[in-house]
């Protein structure tokens, strides 16, 4: 757990960083304690508020308050929710529209006491994997009645964005696992592929010494048996590279529709100038499960070309995607909607690929594709129904 320094209110900075350039910090894979520093700090002086925290699990039914910056440090850091308030329940159900309902962190405060302070308070979602569900929350001076901004919230989205990237960074544990299987993959070349075509180059460079030597040419039957061991050499070889490269074939544990998902979202920040929300069922490895590989893989296509479409046309400065899976009537449906608050569709262009490739794929799976104009921008709603278990 770490405290920053902290201070009175910041006031509003014209010259805050970048989403790009935090961006950049976090897929460079700087040191993961000084990057939740970084953004729990920057959402602290980009909202021009009191203070910030990053709220995340300790266990299975215990959240802390595990980074605070601001004058509410000392009160606030280390300090853990109760899993009978609010936003302990709305954690513990993985309910994200509960957490983001919320009006002010909660301060540990004991039942019926007024844990707000009349404070103004606004809450994103941080969804990070294997670490479960936290939030990132902001909370403003006492009596402040200066109310978010849509702006706000967009910003404090794509820092709770960033810092669910940085939870899923590779550990050290991840990195000593590759360094290993480098390490056998040099090896296994090394001992096999290498040094068969070592021999074959000293085969076939003893029978170039022997052509140049004019006096005493080999005969046909010495280049033939020449030849003949260099191509079964170079067999051997590409026999033996092959096998390398199908062990890690079956080696390879292949990642499940929502790490691809949160994978897709994270090549997307670069382009896109922000992180944009994903939203996940409250229980992701069930819809893993449940979605057959080539459903999955058109769910994951889908989500990619909708966030290329947005990066590329909508000018937008917040993209949502939610996937979803539910019953209808007797058939599991999936449904994938993409929105952002952009410039909408033009209608003057009639040739539109990306809906097409989207609609393709929809009809594979008896579904169906469609785009919406909001107020602003535009939703892409992509639905399949899923085969009988």
């Amino acid at each position: 757990m770490t405290s920053l320094p902290h201070g009175p209110t910041p006031p509003a900075r014209a010259d805050r960083p970048r989403i790009q350039d935090l961006a950049g910090a976090v897929l460079a894979g700087a040191d993961t304690e000084e990057l939740l520093d970084l953004l729990v700090g920057s959402a602290r002086t980009d909202l021009a508020v009191r203070t910030a925290a990053l709220v995340m699990p300790l266990d299975a039914e215990t959240w802390v308050h595990e980074i605070v910056d601001g004058p509410d440090a000392p009160q606030l850091l280390g300090a853990s929710i109760d899993p009978h308030s609010a936003l302990g329940r709305a954690l513990s159900d993985a309910d994200a529209e509960a957490i983001e309902a919320i009006g002010a962190l909660d301060l540990g405060s004991g039942p019926g006491e007024d844990t707000a302070d009349h404070r103004r308070a606004l809450f994103a979602v941080i969804d990070a994997a294997s670490h479960g569900n936290g939030c990132l929350g902001v909370l403003s001076d006492p009596g402040s009645e200066q109310p978010f901004t849509p702006a706000d919230r967009e910003r404090l989205d794509s820092l709770a964005g960033l810092i669910a990237l940085t939870l899923r960074g590779p550990t050290v544990e991840d990195c000593t696992e590759v360094d290993d299987e480098r390490s056998r993959i040099a090896r296994d070349l090394h001992d096999l592929a290498i040094q068969e075509l070592f021999a074959v180059g000293m085969e076939l460079e003893g029978l170039t010494d022997a052509l140049a030597t004019p006096d005493e040419p080999p005969s046909n039957a010495r280049i033939r048996a020449a030849v003949t061991s260099s191509v079964q050499g170079v067999e051997n070889a590409v026999a033996q590279i092959r096998q390398i490269v199908q062990s890690l074939r079956r080696e390879r544990i292949e990642a499940t529709l929502s790490e691809r998902l949160r994978h897709e979202v994270g090549l997307a920040t670069s382009g896109l100038g922000f992180v944009p929300a994903l939203r996940l069922p409250p229980h992701p490895a069930e819809m893993d499960a449940e979605l057959p590989p080539e459903v999955a893989e058109d769910v994951v296509a889908v989500v990619r070309e909708g966030l290329a479409n947005a990066a590329r046309h909508a000018h937008a400065s917040a993209v949502a995607i939610s996937v979803s899976v539910f019953s209808e009537g007797v058939d599991r449906v999936v449904q994938v909607n993409i929105s952002d608050n952009g410039k909408g569709i033009d209608p003057t262009v009639t040739r539109r690929s990306g809906l097409a490739n989207m609609s393709s794929r929809a009809r594979r799976h008896s579904g169906w594709v469609d785009a919406f104009n909001l107020d602003p921008g535009t939703m892409i709603s992509w639905r399949v129904t899923l085969p009988p278990a």
